[in-house]
């Protein structure tokens, strides 16, 4: 998989978030070439965005917008330095939604991301939540022969344990919904402030 998550600056004084690959790694390889492959046909204010990347000399590297104030996930500890108001959980939640209403609804073709969690939810100054992380992204199905078009992906399990819908576990038939429920266990973490999983128990069945 990936290493790590660098801060830079580049030469006209923008500030990025570098995320370098481990050399060497086939996954760390695969989740690169996704991630352009996807962050490079969409477009939207509640999605990360790619400013570019590098490949060569055996180096992979993604560059990204900077988001200063990290991951929902680090807010939600309760030993944050900035808690969230209710407003602002509200707000999160909503837009985190629109960043996922766009991937299914609106790209073309659609698109699964398939490791929704609290930790790939960046917040940039303004606390505007922007999902990321679409290295386990697939596109959806596209129309058969006869123009219909399957309603999942058929895949390995992949994804975040404690997000994981468990239709989608125990079929490996992944559909938009199986996204929707990630999204819903976000949105349990911002209500009650509990990770998904703690002390072996999951906190949809709390």
């Amino acid at each position: 998989g990936y290493g790590k998550v660098y801060k830079g600056i580049l030469s006209n004084g923008t500030v990025v978030a570098i995320k370098r690959a481990q050399q060497g790694s086939l996954q760390g390889e695969k989740e690169f070439l996704t991630e352009i492959s996807i962050l490079s046909r969409i477009h939207h204010r509640n999605l990360v965005s790619l400013v570019g990347y590098c490949d060569e000399e055996g180096e992979q590297m993604l560059v990204y917008e900077f988001m200063s104030n990290g991951t929902l996930r680090d807010h939600l500890s309760v030993t944050s330095e900035k808690p969230l108001t209710f407003a602002m959980r509200l707000k999160i939640a909503l837009e985190s939604a629109k960043g996922l209403v766009y991937l299914h609804t609106e790209a073309e073709p659609p698109i699964f991301h398939r490791d929704v969690k609290s930790s790939n939810i960046l917040l940039d100054s303004k606390f505007t939540a922007k999902v990321a992380d679409f290295g386990l992204s697939r596109l959806a199905p596209v129309p058969d022969v006869h123009g219909i078009i399957p309603g999942h992906v058929s895949t390995a399990v992949v994804g975040t344990p404690g997000y994981l819908d468990p239709e989608y576990f125990l079929t490996h038939a992944f559909t938009n919904k199986s996204d929707v429920y990630s999204l819903g266990v976000v949105f349990l973490e911002l209500l009650t402030g509990m990770h998904a999983i703690s002390h072996g128990k999951n906190i949809v069945r709390e």
